[in-house]
């Protein structure tokens, strides 16, 4: 059966030095999903590592606090994170890891403490998973807010900036009009309008998102916004600023808003940061006939 752990694990305020979770190499090359991202109507509450078969290792010293593999309950339905451990790292600070590899290591049923970099899995491909990966999250405030682990992580080099793409204006859910830098466009009414942002790193082809954005419309401020933590408010998830998820993201795009442009030329600048704080901007004039 699961291991679960009722812990109170204290630290008395030690300072918890992170170590990346997965033995391998390359590690620029391989962090495949970054922070905050969209994943449909709920953010990337972690961070995925690419990685089949090699040793996941204990992020800093801890308590373990729970496991649950397949072999628990064999006929049972397969929860969405596969295999798991989580730690209990003190101060209400802990560690999950996810989609591990069958087979749980010896130990890892037991109320023992393990040593940062100790081994505690291998990574795997169980649960809602399309690809051998790590997923790991880092939790808060007993597990009231969820970190970006990139803070408290060893340095992944990145000197390329993200990639900002075109706007979209969404005309209803599934029909949308793309505005590119010049363009003259026909509108009645607000619509929401997102748009695309990527973040390849080292890896061309990766599509990551980023850490922080910033939209203005025609020199006025729209959204400051940040991925840095989430934590639970009334019912649901929200960044830094107080967003929650639907005020940062509409089919998987970055929102922008819900615009109401004014007759005539109309400029809209957005800047992307991403985990480096790399920065990109770009800027979209374009002319409006507003049609009555």
């Amino acid at each position: 059966m699961a291991a679960f752990h009722l812990s109170t694990f204290a630290q008395n305020d030690k300072v918890i030095n992170f170590l990346f979770p997965v033995k391998t190499d390359g590690i620029e090359n391989k962090v495949t999903s970054v922070f905050g991202e969209s994943r449909g109507d709920h953010f990337h509450n972690g961070m995925d590592i690419a990685s089949t078969g090699e040793p996941v290792l204990a992020m800093a010293e801890g308590k373990i606090l729970y496991s649950r593999f397949g072999e628990d309950d064999p006929f049972g339905e397969e929860f969405g994170t596969g295999n798991s451990v989580w730690l209990d790292h003190g101060n209400g600070t802990y560690s999950s890891y996810y989609h591990l590899k069958d087979g749980r290591l010896p130990g890892l049923l037991e109320e023992r403490l393990v040593a940062g970099g100790e081994k505690i899995a291998y990574t795997g491909n169980t649960g809602h998973s399309s690809g051998a990966h790590l997923h790991f999250v880092l939790l808060k405030d007993f597990g009231k807010t969820i970190q970006d682990p990139m803070k408290v992580l060893p340095i992944v080099e990145d000197e390329n900036p993200p990639v900002i793409g075109n706007l979209l204006i969404h005309q209803d859910e599934y029909k949308y009009s793309q505005v590119n830098d010049g363009d003259n466009i026909n509108i009645s009414r607000a619509f929401p309008v997102t748009v695309g942002i990527q973040d390849a790193g080292k890896k061309s082809g990766q599509r990551r998102g980023v850490s922080q954005i910033q939209v203005s419309l025609n020199g006025q401020l729209l959204k400051k916004a940040s991925f840095s933590n989430l934590h639970y408010e009334k019912g649901e998830w929200k960044n830094s600023e107080g967003f929650p998820f639907s005020d940062l993201y509409f089919k998987d795009q970055y929102l922008v808003g819900n615009l109401d442009f004014r007759n005539g030329e109309n400029v809209i600048k957005v800047l992307a940061w991403d985990f480096r704080q790399n920065l990109t901007e770009k800027t979209f004039t374009f002319y409006v006939n507003r049609i009555r």
